[in-house]
């Protein structure tokens, strides 16, 4: 408790200066819009349990819970008076957002404390916002945030790196393919050699481009399945893309020099259906499965 206590202390004014700034935007009404939930718990992993209380500390929404807690907490609460509640009487008092002391929480098994931020309406309280927050998972965003900060630098210096490595070996390539037609040798395994040499650096660029952009560029929660499944497709995409350049060239080849070795080229292709198809049934699955958890969510909240 004291850990919980010492943190807290630490990262109260933090954490009421961006609740309050958060629910600016919003008035009492939005706050039980699944878009707006979504957004908050997408912001702050760290809030387990959301409810609003009206001005005279009766609970006028269900509890809203965080999908990662979601076995833990019960999500009844409706009509409950919590007037009585030291974060109530101290917003109404303070008229600003508070942070109560950790407690042990009756709707789950932790340690927890209370935001309470007030939605003020004509110099009046409209309602109050109150945020249940795991303790453990704000210590390990707010004291491991310097550690985390730096380790993801590393980790996008590391891939751009990578990148550009790839880039330089696309480019390394495409010289190699622009060398063969100047050698002035018109033959079809000269011409194949450079078509070839062209189209894969191609491909290799584009993968670069992927790791980059996916990487160093965008944002991605890894908690939610729809990011880490946008990545894998990406990535599958730009190999099945290579791939397919590669055999089509093969079969151009093979068309022209030997004939016999096309049942290669075939089996290639063969193998590249099956990877659109693994990757159609895939991306399917996926989306059928967040479509279920969403839907879940929704009845449960």
């Amino acid at each position: 408790m004291k850990k919980f206590n010492a943190v807290l202390e630490n990262v109260k004014d933090e954490l009421c200066s961006e609740f309050t700034a958060f629910f600016e935007s919003f008035n009492c009404q939005d706050l039980e819009k699944e878009e707006f939930i979504e957004g908050l718990f997408m912001s702050y992993s760290f809030v387990e349990l959301l409810y609003v209380l009206d001005k005279n500390g009766v609970q006028i929404s269900d509890n809203f819970v965080n999908p990662i807690f979601l076995k833990r907490i019960t999500v009844s609460g409706k009509g409950v008076d919590r007037s009585g509640r030291i974060y109530y009487q101290e917003v109404v008092k303070k008229r600003r957002c508070i942070v109560t002391e950790p407690y042990k929480s009756i709707s789950s098994p932790e340690i927890t404390a209370t935001v309470a931020v007030p939605i003020m309406k004509d110099g009046e309280i409209e309602c109050i916002v109150c945020l249940d927050l795991n303790l453990r998972a704000v210590i390990s965003k707010f004291e491991g945030g310097k550690l985390r900060t730096k380790f993801e630098a590393f980790t996008k210096f590391s891939y751009t790196t990578f990148a550009v490595f790839l880039i330089f070996i696309a480019i390394k390539l495409l010289s190699f393919g622009v060398l063969q037609i100047f050698q002035f040798k018109f033959d079809e395994e000269h011409i194949f050699e450079s078509v070839i040499l062209v189209t894969l650096s191609i491909a290799i660029f584009d993968l670069a481009k992927t790791i980059f952009e996916e990487e160093v560029l965008l944002y991605k929660d890894p908690r939610r399945h729809s990011e880490i499944r946008k990545t894998i497709t990406r990535f599958l995409a730009s190999i099945i893309i290579a791939v397919s350049i590669e055999a089509l060239m093969l079969v151009f080849k093979f068309t022209i020099s030997d004939p016999s070795k096309l049942l290669y080229a075939l089996g290639l292709f063969f193998g590249i259906g099956f990877l659109i198809i693994s990757l159609g049934v895939y991306v399917f699955l996926g989306s059928k499965a967040e479509i279920s958890i969403k839907r879940f969510e929704k009845e449960n909240n």
